[in-house]
């Protein structure tokens, strides 16, 4: 599939997947703001233009891999807590359902 982006008030044809081209028109337009003041001969924007939307794509994959790390962190870091918790809760002692805790805090009183 291709995709026509207009950078540089010049038209630009690339091939990309189809679920791609939404991606790659957004790069283009980030790329196009970037490069407002650029002018240089065909050939070199050409190849600076597919270097940048490169770098542009590579840098949002490693954002987005980043917010999934620290996503996955947090989500782990809670079942930790969690499992902390668990692990330190008292435990019935007779058949009323008093807790040890509690036990403890009325024989004190």
């Amino acid at each position: 599939m291709q995709v026509i982006v207009n950078i540089l008030n010049r038209d630009f044809t690339i091939e990309c997947r189809e679920g791609d081209c939404r991606r790659l028109e957004d790069l283009a337009q980030t790329l196009n703001a970037r490069l407002a003041h650029f002018s240089g001969d065909e050939d070199a924007t050409r190849r600076l233009v597919l270097t940048a939307l490169s770098l542009i794509d590579e840098n949002q994959a490693a954002s987005a891999a980043l917010v999934r790390a620290r996503y996955e962190i947090e989500r782990l870091s809670d079942m930790l807590v969690e499992a902390q918790l668990e692990s330190a809760s008292p435990s019935v002692i007779d058949d009323r359902g008093r807790i040890d805790a509690l036990r403890v805090a009325q024989g004190a009183a």
